[in-house]
């Protein structure tokens, strides 16, 4: 089942680990640009609130599982995971007025451990990574898309909680853990919401309507850059006030 994002509302969960032991290899996406030099690691606290979001926590299988992913690029070095307003981080434009255009920004700061994955079906505010789910069980809303969360590890933190004994925990600098993994659909109205060229790692702003269509199979609008397609890159997720307030896209080779 698939939960509605709403405040302090939960759905039932199995039990999950974070341990090493209960984790399993994952393929990232690639692309054809080289990744770049491996960034310094980055504070990983992330705040936590009373509030949360609604979710639905799934238990995955207990093989090993990791996902390969690339080097932070350069822009995000020396980055901390303090959630900005919801606006361009290059121009001052607002969620609700980037329309169909594609603004440049700057990279998301993706944090060296994302916060963990609750076994209680509620996810306090925090940062998050998640990826978007081909479907779900029903389907989402017209309008909406269902992001699975997973915790990410990242740099030293991944190699401290995985160890060096598998050379996959940490492909390219990263690894997940798979269980627990909570579900949970998002209408996307007014979130700042970023996409990731895969061509030149370039970030840029567009609006939930434009992102619900690209993953329809639409084309980009006109002002997307020369070239651009989706690719399905994971998220680093903004939950603030128990909602889902920023999706910015991590671009990994």
């Amino acid at each position: 089942m698939v939960c509605s994002v709403v405040l302090l509302a939960a759905c039932g969960s199995d039990k999950g680990s974070s341990q090493a032991s209960d984790t399993t290899p994952a393929t990232a996406t690639t692309s054809t640009a080289a990744p770049l030099p491996t960034a310094a690691p980055v504070t990983t606290a992330a705040p936590v609130t009373e509030s949360t979001v609604s979710v639905t926590t799934v238990a995955s299988p207990t093989s090993a599982s990791t996902e390969s992913s690339a080097t932070e690029p350069a822009a995000t070095a020396g980055a901390d995971t303090t959630e900005a307003p919801a606006t361009s981080e290059s121009t001052g434009t607002s969620a609700a007025a980037v329309g169909d255009g594609y603004t440049e920004v700057a990279p998301p700061k993706v944090p060296t451990t994302s916060a963990a994955i609750t076994s209680s079906g509620t996810q306090p505010d925090g940062v998050y990574y998640a990826t978007v789910a081909d479907n779900g069980d029903p389907l989402p809303a017209d309008g909406a898309v269902v992001l699975e969360f997973v915790q990410l590890f990242r740099g030293t933190d991944c190699t401290t909680h995985f160890g060096t004994a598998d050379t996959d925990s940490c492909v390219n600098d990263y690894g997940v853990v798979n269980d627990p993994t909570a579900a949970v659909e998002v209408p996307l109205g007014a979130q700042y919401i970023t996409v990731s060229d895969a061509a030149t790692q370039k970030s840029y702003q567009i609006s939930g309507t434009e992102l619900f269509g690209l993953l329809h199979g639409d084309d980009p609008a006109a002002g997307a850059p020369d070239g651009y397609t989706y690719t399905g890159f994971g998220y680093i997720v903004t939950v603030s006030g128990g909602k889902v307030t920023r999706m910015e896209q991590w671009w990994t080779p």
